[in-house]
C-alpha cells in the first residue's frame, strides 16, 4: 500500500461556534498540500469538519467531494447550504451534518499544467474528437486514480467517516464526476451542475446512454442540471452544447434505465447563467439528498448480518431501557423495542447480529422518553460497516431523556 506525504497542513478554524456544554465547538477546514504518485505537482486539498464533529466521537460522517474547489466560494458554498439553506430530516430534526472535501485544480504555468487537463480524457475521435480548450487535455484519468487511491483512503484514515460518498461538481468538473460513475463508480452519489456532455463528440452523452444502471443494487442518487446556455448557444459550443445535455438529460429522467432504489433528479434554471447556476442548483440538489437519504437510506440494509456490540452509559440507569431500529433484529422502530440488560447501575450493553448498516435509537419504552446522547450528534445512530461495530454511548447528564431529569 502506498504511503501518501503531506507536504504542509494549514488548520484553519471558521467564525462559527456552538456551546455544547461546558466546551465550544467548532466548524473547521485543514488545509493540506499531498504529495501524489499520478503528479508531478502536489494536490492542494481543503477539509471541512461539522460543529461537534471532536464531541460526537460515536457519529460517523458521510463524505461529500467537491471539485474546483479552488475557486473557494464553491468549496465555502456547499458547507453553508447545508447548515442554513436545507430543509431538516422528516423528523423534525436539523439536515445531516457532513466531512467536506475540496479537491482544487492548479493553474501552473511554469509547467504548462491548467484545470482543464484535471477534467478531460484524452480524445478518441481523432482529430474531430480534439477538444476546443486546445491541449489541455488528458490527466481526468490520474485525478480518478488520485481520488481513488489516495485521497479517500487518506479521508478515511483520518477521519470518522460512514464509507458513503457525495461527487459535486460544476461544468467541465460535473463532466468528469458524471464520467467517474461510467468508468470507477468512485462515489455512491453524484450531482453535475451545468456538465459539457458535448466534448469528444458527444462522447459522455453516449457512454451515459449505454452504461448499465440497473447493475448497481444498493441505493443511489443522480442530480443534473442545466442553466440558460442551452438557449443561449455559446459561441464556443454552438448548438452541439444544448444537444449533448437533450441526450443526457432525456436518458437520466427516463426512469425505465435504473432501479427503483436508484434517484435521478434533473432541473433547468433559465434565469441563470452557467456560473450563476450554481447556488440554486446545489441548494435543490441538496435538499433532495437530505430527502433521498431520509427515504431510501434508512430502510436500506445489506444481505449478511454481523455481530455489534451496543452500550448505553449514565448515571443511575433505569431498569427499563430498549433499543430500536430498522430491522426485525431492532424491533423495526416499535418504540418499545428490544430491553437492553443492565450490567450495573450505570451501563446497559446488548450484543446482537445486524445487518448494515443499522440505524437505530435508544427509548425508555416510548417516543416520549427518548433517550438524548451527548457524544453522538442528533438523529439516527448509525452502524454503516463490519469495522466499527463496537459503539458506546453515553447519555446527556442534564437531561438525560426527553421530558426527565437525572436524579
Amino acid at each position: 500500500m502506498k504511503t501518501m506525504k503531506i507536504w504542509r497542513i494549514a488548520f484553519v478554524m471558521l467564525a462559527a461556534t456552538v456551546s455544547m456544554g461546558a466546551s465550544a465547538q467548532l466548524e473547521s477546514v485543514k488545509e493540506l498540500l499531498m504529495r501524489s504518485e499520478y503528479f508531478n505537482h502536489e494536490r492542494q486539498v481543503l477539509i471541512y469538519t461539522p460543529v461537534g464533529y471532536q464531541q460526537f466521537d460515536q457519529t460517523y460522517y458521510d463524505v461529500i467531494y467537491v471539485f474546483d474547489a479552488q475557486d473557494r466560494t464553491m468549496f465555502d458554498l456547499v458547507h453553508c447550504l447545508l447548515n442554513i439553506a436545507c430543509k431538516p430530516d422528516p423528523d423534525g430534526g436539523r439536515s445531516q451534518s457532513f466531512i467536506i472535501v475540496g479537491i482544487c485544480s492548479p493553474n501552473l504555468w511554469d509547467i504548462n499544467y491548467f484545470r482543464n487537463h484535471d477534467y478531460l480524457p484524452m480524445p478518441i475521435h481523432g482529430n474531430n474528437g480534439l477538444f476546443r480548450e486546445g491541449y489541455y487535455y488528458g490527466k481526468s484519468p490520474d485525478l480518478k486514480k488520485f481520488v481513488k487511491n489516495e485521497l479517500i483512503p487518506y479521508v478515511t484514515t483520518h477521519y470518522r467517516t460512514s464509507g458513503r460518498t457525495l461527487g459535486i461538481g460544476h461544468s467541465l468538473s460535473a463532466s468528469f464526476v458524471l464520467d467517474a460513475l461510467i468508468t470507477d463508480d468512485l462515489f455512491d452519489d453524484y450531482i453535475a451542475v451545468s456538465p459539457n456532455c458535448c466534448y469528444d463528440e458527444f462522447r459522455l452523452a453516449t457512454d451515459i446512454e449505454n452504461y448499465q444502471f440497473k447493475s448497481r443494487k444498493t441505493p443511489r442518487f443522480i442530480y443534473a442540471s442545466m442553466a440558460r446556455e442551452i438557449e443561449s448557444k455559446p459561441d464556443y459550443w454552438g448548438d452541439e452544447w444544448k444537444t449533448g445535455w437533450e441526450r443526457v438529460s432525456t436518458f437520466l429522467k427516463d426512469k425505465s434505465h435504473f432501479n427503483e432504489n436508484t434517484v435521478t433528479s434533473v432541473q433547468t434554471f433559465p434565469t441563470y447563467d452557467h456560473y450563476g447556476s450554481f447556488m440554486p442548483s446545489v441548494t435543490a440538489a441538496l435538499n433532495d439528498y437530505i430527502v433521498f437519504g431520509a427515504k431510501n437510506l434508512v430502510g436500506y440494509v445489506g444481505e449478511e448480518t454481523y455481530p455489534v456490540h451496543i452500550e448505553l452509559r449514565g448515571k443511575n440507569l433505569p431498569d427499563t431501557i430498549y433499543i430500536t431500529g430498522n430491522q426485525e433484529a431492532l424491533a423495526n422502530w416499535e418504540a418499545k423495542g428490544v430491553r437492553i440488560p443492565l450490567v450495573n447501575d450505570s451501563i446497559a450493553a446488548i450484543d446482537l447480529r445486524l445487518h448494515l448498516p443499522a440505524q437505530f435509537k435508544f427509548t425508555r419504552g416510548s417516543w416520549e422518553r427518548e433517550a438524548i446522547i451527548s457524544n453522538a450528534d442528533t438523529g439516527n445512530h448509525v452502524i454503516h460497516d463490519a469495522e466499527h461495530t463496537t459503539r458506546i454511548y453515553r447519555l446527556w447528564e442534564r437531561d438525560p431523556w426527553m421530558g426527565e431529569e437525572q436524579k
